[in-house]
């Protein structure tokens, strides 16, 4: 950089009230260049995560950015005033103008390179996984002979690389993360990530408990190499033992061991119960809860607890009034639409009141940057006073 720079090391050097020459760079009729505006916060995830971001979305998508952990809205602020920006060559290549000789007691120039009247805003909002759940129901593993099968067709159905995930779905890599992990319980396969099979997974589910019970293991205390052992000689992947073991249980801290989770297992069964049932319009609750116990003794849990308190987010259960009994409608969290509005709607069309407690099943993980669970019963409800208070289409 020439000495007579007015800028150096992206910073004006130029005293205050100095007066500078103002000059067009050599390249400033083909530079293009976009204005991202962070605050504090989005400026220190960024640099947090070395500086990285990306633009993410498909030619029909409107595009997000992304850093490791988080997704931003991208909105064009157009302006009035037409931005100069002035610095150091943007391509890295030598400006003519820089080498132009000047009087060492003239004024100082600054080099214009490009020009814009707009900039790029960001917002954080909720990462958009309808894309990976969708790619992961796609490819979603039904066991060894049927991913032999694909392999064998041109390599359909065989799963998708993290990148590839990560380039196609518009979310942080740890948000995708965790969306596979926790919520989808993907399978990773030679480096290749797939749903899994619902009925799939309940029959590896029964297996993995006849080997408990058949082995004489606690399921509180399940060994993992053992577990995997014996799902493999029934001819399951080790991935797929590995898979049933993080679906349905929790590992110990001090040992190689599982706790079955009761209220995942209990929930599984009662949403395989529910769906076989779910054109019953008054299914007696009673019923459904002796079909429900039925089920847990068929995958060698008798001893197991079905607790009505699990059937939340997968039914609603009616208590009339002046009625003996109670029914039950199925309505499965996970199949309702994920946007606020487009959920809210779905809740109204089902019953036109509904109590918080209610409500709250249907909510859970709802949140989103900028609008909580409390903002969207505020834009979304209507209260009516009562005892208890119930909420309807606003």
């Amino acid at each position: 950089m020439s000495r007579r720079d007015a800028v150096a090391n992206g910073a004006f050097v130029a005293e205050d009230g100095e007066e500078f020459d103002l000059v067009c760079g050599a390249d400033y009729a083909s530079e293009r260049v976009e204005l991202l505006e962070v605050d504090e916060e989005i400026l220190s995830e960024i640099l947090s995560n070395d500086g990285v971001i990306a633009f993410k979305g498909e030619p029909d998508d409107v595009a997000v950015v992304c850093t490791r952990s988080k997704t931003y809205q991208v909105t064009r602020v157009e302006s009035s005033n037409q931005c100069l920006i002035v610095g150091p060559t943007l391509g890295g290549e030598e400006d003519e103008t820089e080498a132009m000789e000047e009087e060492e007691d003239g004024p100082r120039r600054a080099t214009v390179r490009a020009q814009t009247s707009s900039h790029l805003d960001l917002t954080e909002i909720a990462p958009r996984l309808d894309r990976l759940r969708e790619m992961m129901a796609s490819v979603a593993y039904a066991g060894t002979a049927e991913a032999m099968d694909a392999d064998e067709g041109e390599g359909e159905g065989v799963g998708f690389g993290f990148d590839e995930l990560n380039a196609r779905v518009q979310a942080s890599e740890l948000e995708i993360l965790k969306c596979l992990q926790e919520e989808i319980v993907a399978i990773e396969i030679d480096g290749k990530w797939r749903g899994v099979d619902a009925e799939y997974r309940l029959h590896a589910l029964a297996m993995m408990t006849a080997s408990a019970f058949g082995n004489g293991w606690s399921t509180s205390a399940l060994p993992t190499d053992a577990v995997v052992d014996a799902m493999a000689s029934d001819g399951f992947a080790p991935e797929m033992a590995r898979n049933t073991l993080h679906a349905f249980a929790t590992k110990h801290d001090v040992d190689d061991t599982w706790a079955l989770d009761e209220e995942a297992v209990c929930r599984a069964l009662a949403q395989r119960v529910l769906r076989d049932g779910a054109g019953l319009k008054a299914w007696r609750l009673v019923e459904m809860m002796d079909q429900w116990r039925e089920k847990l003794s068929e995958f060698n849990l008798g001893h197991v607890e079905a607790k009505e308190e699990y059937l939340s987010g997968l039914a609603l259960i009616d208590r009339p009034e002046r009625a003996a009994e109670a029914f039950v409608r199925t309505l499965i969290a996970s199949d309702l639409p994920r946007e606020p509005g487009d959920r809210f709607a779905a809740l109204w069309a089902v019953k036109p009141r509904w109590t918080l407690s209610e409500l709250d099943p249907y909510l859970k993980g709802q949140a989103r940057p900028g609008q909580n669970i409390e903002a969207q019963l505020l834009k979304y409800c209507r209260v009516t006073q009562g005892n208890p208070p119930t909420y309807s289409k606003r």
